[in-house]
């Protein structure tokens, strides 16, 4: 009897010391492959060479756990029970990843993990990548710029042909005011009247029509009101 209570005891401290064991690693692995241990564990651990268990922190560097081939790093680590926070150097884009979640903050990738982690990625320059960004911006411009410049051509080219086709449906006063417009480019409201010889009541009305029509375009107020092609 008294042996099965003695079994019973040590069980039940072995689950109690398995549900209240913890390790937490943050672990930051720099541009050379060096890797920061960060973190807090109450278990006898066996770490890499360099990071050592002090007051239940856990601390110090290793470059065990990174490899280079070419131009491709390789992080790996594994640690039973453990919860495993990576975060990998600036510019760096993963290439291959097993097991793991990936987040990305400030331009950096980190992966959460538990019990291991096994991961390959390049670095490549920051400034590199803004250095695309700029291009591409400066290339859109570009491309806008000649967009919107072929549309002003189009417009300003449209302007004759509409004319030609809308002629036919002009009386003779609107011809004539068009074709007073087309020599002057610009002109004063009152100037173009005098030079047409219509009655300013007719004549108010004819530009009223030329208008809805998008012939001609008028700028200003009053007297002052200079009228031009649409």
């Amino acid at each position: 009897m008294a042996i099965k209570k003695i079994l019973l005891i040590l069980l039940c401290l072995t689950l109690i010391q398995s549900i209240s064991a913890y390790t937490y690693l943050n672990i930051y692995v720099e541009e050379t492959g060096e890797a920061l241990f960060l973190g807090e564990t109450n278990e006898q651990l066996s770490l890499p060479e360099g990071v050592e268990i002090s007051k239940e922190e856990v601390k110090g560097t290793t470059q065990e756990l990174t490899s280079k081939t070419g131009e491709v790093w390789s992080f790996s680590y594994s640690l039973n029970g453990a919860e495993l926070y990576v975060i990998l150097p600036k510019g760096a884009v993963i290439k291959n990843l097993n097991n793991g979640e990936i987040s990305l903050e400030k331009e950096q990738f980190s992966i959460y993990a538990k019990e291991s982690v096994e991961v390959e990625y390049t670095i490549e320059p920051v400034g590199e990548s803004y250095l695309y960004i700029a291009i591409i911006v400066l290339i859109a411009l570009i491309i806008f710029y000649i967009i919107k410049k072929k549309k002003t051509k189009s417009k300003k080219g449209n302007n004759p042909d509409k004319i030609k086709i809308v002629e036919g449906l002009l009386n003779d006063r609107e011809k004539l005011i068009i074709s007073e417009v087309k020599k002057a480019g610009k002109i004063k409201n009152s100037q173009l009247r005098k030079r047409c010889d219509i009655p300013k009541a007719s004549f108010s009305r004819h530009l009223q029509e030329l208008e809805k029509k998008n012939l001609i375009k008028r700028d200003g107020e009053g007297k002052n009101k200079i009228v031009s092609l649409g």
